[in-house]
């Protein structure tokens, strides 16, 4: 029998765990020929989250959780479920149902015939506020054309993936993660499925524009230094532009003397180069700032609670799924 690991990233899902783990058992019990278990990680949560996965090991036997000390980022709780997979394969998932379990037959099929991975991507994106779907297009279109790692419009962190694939990207511990585009990188045969997302159940989302918005820059610095290029190729043709001005301007200082120089044109000049030397500060700061953050050799999360050292826990009690 083949096992499966749920990784299961939670932030603030009180309302709706239970839920999530009673429908996904309601999957799981028609897929009587693997074996799945749950590795749920509370990111930090400032409800009664950490309870909750209590709650839920005590009650299913094939629930463990990992309880950060604070938050860390779902980037972070990724990275910790999957250091804790032994599993054939492994699924990242988020706890909302956003992510559908039902899923998981389609998945297995593509790894049955010999994919590395099978990975979700959204076929439509109804119900979502018109700024933020051009703002995504526009984040898949530049990440496409300025780094290595391509990805669809509308790729998910929702995904199968082999043992092999896992300890590859577990080989990639920097601090400041992507996993879009580590999952990427370290290549493997990936199948893309589309599906369709629905809407929260319980709950209310915890990811806002500028949360998204620091991500995206997340997704487009970690893996390329086009922004640098672009900004060296900004400099050398605001310095040509430069020079034949100056030798218009001294052409015309020798054969028609000098003549007032225009204010607005001045003004023009120094708010146009002051915002070129602004934004390129800008950006060479993301990639110090990220530099600076790596070189200290921080740990990417730190557990305060756990109980994958329980494993013979006499008090849990299983329970048949969906009840």
């Amino acid at each position: 029998m083949k096992t499966i690991d749920l990784v299961v990233p939670c932030f603030n899902e009180e309302a709706g765990l239970e839920n999530f783990v009673v429908e996904t058992n309601r999957v799981i019990s028609e897929l009587p020929e693997y074996s799945f278990r749950y590795i749920l990680i509370n990111d930090g949560s400032r409800d009664k989250t950490y309870l909750v996965m209590k709650k839920l090991a005590k009650r299913f036997s094939n629930i463990k959780y990992i309880s950060f000390s604070r938050n860390f980022g779902k980037e972070a709780a990724m990275y910790a479920g999957l250091q804790h997979t032994t599993a054939d394969f492994v699924v990242v998932m988020d706890a909302d149902l956003q992510h559908p379990p039902e899923v998981f037959p389609r998945m297995l099929e593509a790894m049955e015939q010999g994919y590395d991975c099978c990975a979700a991507k959204r076929d439509s994106r109804e119900g979502e506020k018109l700024f933020r779907g051009i703002f995504s297009k526009l984040f898949f279109r530049l990440s496409n054309r300025l780094t290595d790692v391509k990805n669809p419009y509308g790729a998910m962190d929702y995904r199968m993936m082999t043992r092999q694939m896992v300890d590859s990207v577990l080989e990639l511990s920097e601090v400041q993660r992507f996993s879009k585009g580590i999952f990427s990188w370290v290549g493997f045969d990936t199948k893309w499925i589309s599906i369709k997302t629905v809407d929260r159940q319980l709950g209310e989302s915890t990811w806002k524009f500028s949360s998204l918005f620091r991500y995206a820059i997340d997704g487009i610095t970690c893996f390329s230094v086009a922004p640098l290029r672009f900004t060296a190729v900004m400099g050398a043709v605001i310095f040509f532009i430069s020079l034949i001005y100056i030798l218009i301007t001294l052409i015309q200082t020798l054969f028609f003397g000098i003549t007032t120089p225009g204010y607005v044109t001045t003004l023009c000049a120094v708010l146009f180069l002051g915002g070129i030397t602004e934004m390129s500060i800008g950006i060479l700061g993301e990639y110090i700032g990220r530099i600076y953050m790596e070189t200290k050799d921080r740990p990417i999360y730190i557990t305060k609670f756990s109980n994958f050292e329980d494993e013979n826990n006499e008090e849990t009690e299983d329970e048949p799924y969906g009840e």
